[in-house]
């Protein structure tokens, strides 16, 4: 989508944040105005035992009860509106710079066996996981973070992903309202939604000890309490009812109060739900009510409706949220206890609900996950003009890498430059000056073949790829702790890739500066044996280098080998690059002349 669209989206949406929040402001002047004239002309009426001005007082305050709800309409419309604004302002950040200041990276999801997430910028700060996620939920960002960290083997399972994605890709309106539904879970921490989830998950319930009992008592209780009531106000022997009824009043209270802390343990949790359920009963409305075409996505539709349905189900456990919100304010939690066995009630209502429900729960928060791991995979095909969804290939036997405009999607679109490649040989040898674009390069491939394997869209013209265990040693580091250097922490990468290549396993490697912590005599002659050890069938290896030795690697008989190189040109003193991979070898450097350009060394 052309930025321009979202630009005037955000416009819209702006005016009408003003026009609500002006509305807002006059409702509860009017609101103040009702209430203060119910409550004055209430207390004339008294005086003068005048029906007339409680009739009044009567619409007066039926007239600031129609002005709070229409409030509360307002205030929803603002919050909602308030999300569409945040949604929209990301779209647009991603044009630029902008989305770096994203909150949600990922770096929760680093671990030692995905070594790859930091040499190609997965996860973290100015990552692609920050760049695409547009998950809100707990189970949206897990389960994206689990896709792009997986690398998914089956060709099957991948394109059932891409046909999903490339569905909702054409569903603007839609991703639109269903990021913008889960838009307020972000002001949520992770770890206490995650809490959250937990206990409605798998919580053991604090299920009273005398369950049937108390059912009945809530149940009954209440009904004699407000009979009595009643009956005292129609004059009925004042004396005996209104006995009857403290008594009745001061029981429920004392039983409340005596299980409160029980039964606190049960509804703090709901309590924190409530600012969750929402959200989750409108992304879970929105997708049963969409239209799909997909299979993925209809299987996705029809696990909200196997026991009955989902939506309906966070409908009512909002209502019971909403119940024990109630319950936090004091004068209500005496008035509510005296009079209705309140606490025993709300326990009774989450408790039937749960057991309606919850071999359905899990399935259902997974659904709405679901759907934003894919929404974030569609990312790249709404903000980058170049891009495509990836041909994943089948043949085991024959793996494929063939890029047409590949580019890096970290980088404005601008500045970055696409280049045709296609994996001829089983190593590749990149050679080229300092920031000629060798190390961007190795990168453009590595973080296009996440989301190719996720299932989502990279970006390029076209790619076809088949599916390959994904290896990289680039930002190799030292472990002082362990006693590790630089060098022997590169063995430890290159040793698992030849581990893979051993098992016949389709692979493909990047190096990038290979054992740049060893002297040159030492560096080449384990390059040089790295790569025979690399050179199985089903592998490929593409490694760049400043030892122009390496290139002889084309001419041996042992190694399958081409090579590649970026170059640089001079203008009017200027060193420039075109960051255009081409076939050869390199035959330039420009060391001494970024030594110069430092003021390292003198100009000749």
């Amino acid at each position: 989508m052309h930025p321009a669209t979202y630009q005037k989206n955000l416009e819209d949406c702006q005016k009408q944040l003003h026009k609500a929040d002006h509305s807002c402001s006059r409702i509860t002047f009017w609101r103040g105005i009702t209430s203060a004239c119910a409550i004055l002309i209430f207390c004339i009426g008294c005086s003068q035992k005048n029906p007339v001005l409680y009739a009044i007082s009567a619409a007066a305050l039926a007239a600031f009860l129609l002005l709070v709800r229409r409030h509360s309409q307002i205030k929803e419309k603002l919050d909602e509106l308030n999300s569409r604004k945040s949604v929209l302002e990301d779209y647009l950040a991603r044009y630029g710079d902008g989305w770096k200041n994203f909150s949600i990276t990922g770096e929760r999801y680093f671990h030692d066996s995905f070594q790859e997430a930091a040499d190609l910028d997965i996860f973290g700060r100015n990552s692609l996981y920050q760049y695409i996620c547009t998950a809100s939920t707990v189970q949206g960002q897990d389960l994206l973070a689990g896709w792009l960290s997986r690398q998914e083997k089956d060709p099957v399972q991948i394109r059932k992903r891409q046909q999903a994605a490339v569905e909702l890709a054409e569903k603007h309106s839609f991703c639109l309202e269903f990021e913008t539904a889960a838009r307020r879970l972000r002001n949520i921490s992770y770890a206490d939604a995650q809490k959250t989830m937990e206990h409605l998950l798998h919580s053991k319930d604090c299920r009273p000890r005398f369950r049937p009992l108390c059912k009945a008592a809530a149940l009954i209780l209440p009904v004699v309490t407000l009979i009595f009531l009643l009956l005292f106000m129609l004059g009925f022997q004042r004396s005996l009812f209104l006995s009857g009824f403290s008594v009745l009043t001061s029981l429920q209270l004392l039983l409340c109060l005596a299980a409160y802390q029980k039964n606190n343990r049960l509804l703090v949790p709901i309590y924190r739900m409530n600012q969750s359920v929402m959200p989750y009963q409108k992304l879970l409305k929105a997708l049963e009510e969409e239209t799909f075409t997909c299979d993925y996505l209809k299987q996705l539709q029809n696990t909200l409706t196997k026991n009955g349905s989902a939506c309906t189900a966070l409908k009512e456990l909002e209502a019971i949220t909403e119940s024990v919100v109630i319950r936090k304010n004091l004068f209500a939690f005496i008035l509510y206890s005296a009079l209705f066995f309140y606490d025993f009630r709300c326990v009774e209502r989450y408790l039937q609900w749960k057991e309606k429900y919850q071999d359905s729960i899990k399935t259902w928060l997974e659904a709405a996950g679901t759907a934003e791991a894919l929404i974030s995979l569609c990312v790249i095909s709404r903000v980058k003009e170049v891009h495509t969804m990836p041909d994943i290939k089948s043949d085991a036997l024959h793996p494929v890498f063939s890029a047409e405009g590949l580019r890096h999607p970290l980088l404005k679109e601008s500045d970055a430059v696409g280049n045709d490649f296609e994996l001829t040989h089983h190593t590749c040898v990149i050679t080229g000056s300092n920031m000629s674009g060798k190390t961007t390069f190795l990168r453009s491939i590595g973080v296009n073949l996440i989301p190719a394997y996720a299932g989502g869209f990279c970006t390029a013209k076209n790619l076809a790829v088949s599916p390959m265990e994904l290896c990289t040693s680039m930002r190799v580091q030292d472990d002082v702790s362990e006693g590790i250097s630089t060098f022997y922490a590169e063995l430890l990468r290159i040793k698992r890739m030849t581990d893979i290549g051993k098992k016949q396993a389709p692979m493909i490697a990047l190096i990038d500066e290979i054992y740049k912590g060893t002297n040159s005599k030492d560096r080449i002659f384990a390059a040089k044996e790295t790569v025979k050890k690399l050179s199985q069938p089903l592998a490929f290896t593409i490694l760049t280098t400043h030892d122009f030795e390496l290139c002889e690697l084309e001419n041996s008989r042992e190694t399958d080998a081409e090579n590649y190189y970026f170059e640089e040109h001079y203008e009017q003193n200027q060193i420039l690059f075109d960051y255009k991979i081409k076939k050869g070898r390199s035959t330039t450097s420009n060391a001494r002349y970024l030594l110069r350009m430092a003021g390292i060394i003198p100009n000749d």
